[in-house]
């Protein structure tokens, strides 16, 4: 899949028609029933900085999820997040007039869920700084800010409803495929994790109106 995303960036960023026939929009999927566009934001990124990030989070998480279900389920349960993504975003924003993103957070995010599913222990850090938390924790946070993100000024730059869209299917998968008898990290992070991510699905527009007044 990092192959897969360093090509297409390569040959995408040199043909920008083609670039633009790939990345999110709200506009062209329920205006012009470009339906492709669900799936195909994670072919073209921002930048070559942007595509980098995201494979090195590949090259972190998808070797986690991949010793547990195999190749061909982990691109299913990346390109579904992708999907999961671009859905969540075209709820969210439904009522801006063309809400445009790319790039494969949303598929990396999913992966990301599935892996803290898998080892819910392991220490995950920021970017650069070497401080360590659980990755049950991390998963947490990770939801809480991406929600509170959404409705920040600048929230134009960077899709935090594609990660939060993306979290939500690894999320699902994870529950399903390690949930286990008793009360654990892995219930700790649905309950804390996942359901609100679901609820900001159901409640989204009474949160955009309270921010409003």
């Amino acid at each position: 899949m990092i192959a897969v995303i360093l090509i297409a960036h390569a040959i995408l960023i040199q043909n920008a028609n083609s670039y633009n026939q790939l990345f999110f929009s709200t506009y062209r999927i329920q205006k012009l029933k470009e339906y492709h566009r669900i799936f195909t934001p994670f072919l073209v990124h921002s930048g070559w900085m942007h595509a980098a990030l995201n494979s090195l989070a590949l090259y972190y998480f998808g070797p986690i999820v991949e010793s547990s279900i195999g190749t061909f389920l982990t691109s299913l349960a990346f390109i579904l997040s992708v999907a999961g993504g671009s859905l969540y975003s075209m709820w969210l924003r439904r009522y801006d007039s063309d809400y445009q993103a790319v790039g494969a957070s949303g598929g990396v995010s999913g992966l990301v869920m599935i892996s803290i599913y898998l080892q819910p222990d392991m220490g995950i850090g920021l970017f650069l700084i070497p401080v360590f938390i659980p990755a049950y924790i991390f998963g947490i946070l990770f939801t809480l800010v991406s929600i509170i993100l959404t409705q920040s000024k600048d929230r134009n730059r960077i899709s935090h409803e594609g990660h939060l869209g993306g979290l939500l299917i690894g999320g699902l998968i994870g529950t399903y495929l390690f949930w286990p008898l008793e009360f654990s990290k892995h219930q700790l992070l649905t309950a804390l994790g996942v359901t609100p991510m679901i609820l900001m699905l159901v409640l989204h527009k009474k949160i955009r109106d309270w921010i409003k007044k």
